[in-house]
């Protein structure tokens, strides 16, 4: 694939996977075996592993949307810088609705092979996100 086409799968993930839920579109851009490297774990992430991992963002955020900041692209690796926006309201990671609107950054970095997405890293800020509920105090 040429690199513009990897690009377009990394946009691909966040805008039509993400944002709009497309469960088609995530078998289409994401190999059924592919791995991912979240929080210092590796794990499957493969298209039913992404679904669940959504359903779950559903379940603490509501009206979840990501912005595409930077999209880079280099033979079979893709680089895209985001902006999460949500407001909390189901309980997670042990803490309880606060109702409050989350703004969150984050990078992905994607590696390319046979026309889908085959590994990818995630480093969001989730100290940050942790402050904003109130969870961790400010300048902490």
């Amino acid at each position: 694939m040429s690199v513009q086409s990897n690009e377009t799968l990394a946009r691909r993930y966040l805008a039509d996977f993400w944002n709009r839920g497309d469960a088609t579109a995530v078998a289409e851009i994401v190999a059924a075996d592919a791995v991912g490297h979240v929080a210092g774990q590796q794990i499957t992430a493969g298209p039913q592993t992404l679904l669940a991992r959504r359903a779950g963002l559903l379940g603490i955020y509501a009206n979840p949307i990501f912005t595409l900041e930077d999209a880079i692209a280099a033979g079979d690796k893709v680089v895209i810088r985001w902006t999460f926006r949500g407001q909390h309201t189901g309980a997670g990671a042990g803490v309880a609705p606060t109702g409050k609107e989350i703004v969150a950054t984050g990078i992905n970095i994607f590696r390319i092979a046979g026309g889908k997405i085959a590994e990818l890293w995630v480093e969001s800020d989730d100290l940050g996100e942790l402050r904003q509920l109130g969870v961790l105090p400010a300048g902490s």
